[in-house]
């Protein structure tokens, strides 16, 4: 029976399949898009792995740790006061856009953009005085403690979910691929010069929050520049008085997929601040090496994400449930293969990778890195899931499947973690997306099956 099903499974993604399945024009768009995205991803983090390892190798595994911490430490608060306002502009930019609504949609971009003035702001200051409470927690230094303060000032400068939204919706993809190539440039050329002229945790960090920076306003100017270019002019004179009411449901979508997003912290960066606080600063440091890595794979569901989203909100929009469903299904397949395919040259040449690049004081990152890399691939068959459920105005159902999936979780994490150590956050990440795949996969089918 089973031989049967790998069989069968085989032929439905053969080939000849899959070309035929490209003769699909939404689906060759999507990934055109994908594609593009892909190619500065793949630029950005080749130039990202090497200033990653030439960090490693300045600093050691003990300041590395340091500086992984304080990096993560800061991206959590940020992730966790930062509205997701792109995907608000996404499912609601979207449906004014085709009725042709110039002035609602320039009503939703006025909102969207203040509240990631007011986030950005209030994100800053709690990440300044939480710093002291984590401090202890980890038994940071008072230089640490500093260190990290210092750093949150990145956050303030996270004012791009309205313009990464407007990117999105309006499909200049190729502009992501430049933002991120521009950054991972800069930091690059960044490090060799601190290498080559004297290196200290103090530089490296300030190198990493200018480059932060940059990225930022690199995105504010390339998304207000094209919202420009499209005839959107006075977007600030638009009164949002009415948003509510024109947009019934708009502040509980921006609250839900805010929530969600916090809680999706829980297996993006929380665990990394688990392992340094379970394991310690190495422990930590070598975890983060391990999710760069298995980053190779993920970068195959980041660009996937933002190109789906927009079309599966229009498709939804039209009610076109079969397209939807053929749309999330192949994507799901092709890119998981490709992840998959990933994941087994890891397993056979990613200790000599990892001695190579990051050097022997890091090897013990093996075995954590094939475990986390095996979560990212199931992740990646999930990756039209989220989208979806957004696509069809059910954010709550996508955050309580989230919230109970990432307490399980953390119960596992919290348990596993004194055991195997490092290892045993990779396998409970395992336990977490498959668990996210497998339970909203059955609720979407629900949900598709009775609106057809």
């Amino acid at each position: 029976m089973d031989l049967n099903f790998l069989f069968n499974l085989a032929r439905y993604i053969s080939f000849k399949t899959l070309f035929r399945w490209f003769k699909d024009e939404g689906l060759r768009l999507l990934f055109k898009n994908a594609g593009t995205l892909l190619s500065g991803n793949m630029i950005a983090w080749i130039l990202g792995l090497i200033t990653f390892a030439i960090t490693a190798r300045i600093l050691g595994p003990t300041q590395f740790g340091i500086l992984v911490l304080i990096t993560t430490y800061v991206t959590i608060v940020d992730k966790i006061l930062n509205f997701q306002s792109w995907q608000a502009l996404i499912k609601y930019g979207a449906e004014v856009l085709e009725k042709k609504n110039n002035d609602s949609f320039k009503s939703i971009v006025k909102f969207c953009t203040l509240l990631d003035v007011a986030t950005a702001v209030l994100g800053t200051i709690v990440s300044i005085m939480a710093v002291s409470w984590v401090g202890q927690w980890l038994s940071w230094e008072s230089e640490t403690v500093l260190m990290a303060a210092i750093y949150s000032l990145v956050i303030l400068f996270n004012v791009s979910g309205t313009p990464t939204g407007l990117l999105r919706i309006f499909s200049r993809f190729r502009l992501f691929a430049v933002q991120n190539i521009v950054t991972a440039t800069i930091k690059f050329v960044g490090i060799l010069i601190i290498y080559f002229t004297g290196a200290s945790l103090w530089l490296v960090l300030i190198l990493w929050m200018m480059t932060t920076i940059i990225g930022h306003l690199l995105l504010v100017v390339l998304g207000w520049r094209e919202l420009h270019k499209r005839g959107f002019e006075g977007t600030f004179m638009s009164p949002i008085r009415d948003i509510s009411t024109q947009h019934p449901g708009i502040w509980g979508f921006v609250l839900t997929t805010n929530l969600n997003s916090s809680i999706r912290l829980g297996s993006r960066e929380l665990d990394t601040m688990l392992v340094g606080g379970f394991v310690g600063v190495e422990g930590a440091g070598l975890y983060k090496i391990a999710k760069q890595i298995a980053a190779v794979p993920a970068m195959l569901s980041d660009p996937l994400y933002q190109a789906i989203y927009p079309d599966l909100s229009r498709l939804w929009a039209k009610q076109e449930i079969t397209t939807f469903k053929k749309l999330m299904i192949r994507s799901s397949l092709i890119a998981g293969g490709g992840a998959t395919v990933i994941w087994f040259a890891f397993i056979l040449f990613g200790s000599l990778f990892i001695q190579l690049v990051f050097g022997p004081e890091f090897v013990a990152a093996q075995t954590v890195t094939v475990l986390y890399m095996f979560a990212m691939v199931i992740s990646i068959y999930a990756i039209p899931l989220q989208p979806a459920m957004l696509s069809m105005g059910k954010p709550k159902t996508s955050t309580f499947i989230q919230i109970i999936c990432t307490v399980i979780y953390l119960l596992i994490l919290f348990l596993l973690l004194p055991i195997f150590g490092i290892n045993g956050a990779g396998i409970a990440a395992i336990i977490f997306y498959a668990m996210i795949l497998v339970t909203m996969s059955i609720v979407e089918k629900q949900l598709m099956m009775g609106s057809s």
